[in-house]
């Protein structure tokens, strides 16, 4: 089997993209006058551990952990990317076999992120399913075989050449802050996690082509909510806003560390020691 292929079963891959930290123009809700001042910014060191302090507690242990391990994620970084941070990457890219790394130079951001996806997508594939997660996001440890399945269930969607969306949309708000960590349980429309676009193979869409949040306005799109499928993280150093208050679901207060645990094996405790290690 090869490099690209095995991310495909029965003709659907599944094809992640992680930006981890890359200098780069048209990506940033926050301006900067310079790529070198955006690059000053993406580098700092207490930034950057942050950064894999959330990558490594929440991403990680998910991704991991997948019950279908046929997929790829992309971890894309700048070219100039430091050391020793680099070479802590390039660990976890070469102990776990579904991730790959791609460094690129400071380009416009949709075109460094096409360029990863297409590096890596399989022109023998018949759906493409690219999702992508900010570093500080989660799926669910199903999330690859819950994926596959729902395109198969729904074939019929997926016979023309337009792409499809498959949004799941039942989540959990992880929020660090002053006051620790909190949890809040989410009901959301096309949030990226756990947002898959189903694409043909070098038909030219790629996902960050799309405004995550009006898909349904160029596409077919399917929704479930009858599962927690997606964490998304919550901090000071979020690059665009999330909203304090949305739609819930019912989840005790006990119940939310198990749900963690279980759902995307994220320790809470051992997160929680991990930030309060950066003051």
């Amino acid at each position: 089997m090869s490099a690209v292929s095995d991310s495909t079963d029965k003709g659907i891959q599944v094809l992640g993209l992680c930006r981890f930290s890359v200098p780069s123009e048209g990506a940033f809700q926050v301006e900067h006058d310079s790529i070198e001042e955006r690059r000053a910014m993406l580098y700092d060191p207490r930034r950057l551990a942050q950064r894999f302090a959330w990558f490594e507690h929440v991403l990680l242990p998910g991704i991991a952990a997948q019950k279908d391990a046929a997929f790829r994620l992309v971890v894309l970084m700048g070219e100039d990317f430091p050391d020793p941070w680099r070479g802590r990457m390039e660990a976890h890219i070469a102990a776990h076999p579904q991730l790959v790394v791609e460094y690129a130079p400071p380009l416009h951001h949709r075109l460094i992120c096409a360029r990863a996806i297409q590096a890596h997508t399989d022109p023998g594939a018949k759906i493409v399913a690219q999702f992508r997660l900010d570093d500080d996001d989660a799926v669910a440890v199903n999330f690859t075989r819950r994926l596959r399945r729902d395109i198969r269930r729904a074939s019929g969607l997926f016979k023309g050449d337009a792409p499809v969306a498959v949004d799941y949309g039942r989540g959990i708000l992880l929020s660090a802050g002053q006051g620790g960590l909190t949890l809040s349980p989410r009901l959301t429309r096309y949030w990226t996690p756990a947002l898959a676009i189903c694409t043909k193979p070098g038909d030219g869409h790629h996902i960050l082509d799309f405004q995550h949040h009006l898909v349904w306005k160029e596409m077919t799109t399917l929704t479930f909510v009858d599962e927690i499928m997606f964490v998304r993280g919550d901090h000071q150093t979020n690059d665009s806003a999330i909203p304090a208050k949305g739609d819930g679901f019912p989840l005790p207060e006990e119940l939310h560390r198990t749900t963690l645990r279980q759902r995307f094996r994220i320790e809470l405790p051992a997160f929680a020691r991990a930030l309060a290690d950066l003051d």
